[in-house]
C-alpha cells in the first residue's frame, strides 16, 4: 500500500495510534516515509512500530512514538502512548 494511502486513512478516522510493523530488512526502509507522511497528514497521532527485524533503537531513528517486540507488548505499549496523551 502506498504510504499516502496509510496515511489518508489515518487522517480519515482521526487515527489515535497507528502501529506500522515490517517482516523483512528490506521493508524497513519504508517505516521512515510512512511515519513522516502519517505525522503529515495527521499530526497528533501516535505511531508505534516493530516486526521481526526492527529494534528501539531503529524506532527512535525513524521518528516512531514507541516500539514492541511482540504483539502483546504492541498493546501494552499503546495503551501506555495513548495514556500519556491524555
Amino acid at each position: 500500500m502506498p504510504v499516502e494511502t496509510f496515511a489518508a486513512r489515518a487522517k480519515e478516522v482521526n487515527a489515535d495510534i497507528v502501529g506500522v510493523s515490517a517482516l523483512l530488512t528490506t521493508t524497513m526502509v519504508g517505516m521512515k516515509d510512512a511515519i513522516d507522511a502519517i505525522r503529515e497528514a495527521e499530526p497528533g497521532t501516535r505511531i508505534l512500530v516493530g516486526g521481526a527485524p526492527v529494534t528501539d533503537e531503529y524506532a527512535v531513528e525513524v521518528g516512531a512514538d514507541g516500539y514492541a517486540r511482540d504483539a502483546a507488548t504492541a498493546a501494552v505499549v499503546a495503551q501506555e502512548l495513548l495514556a500519556a496523551s491524555a
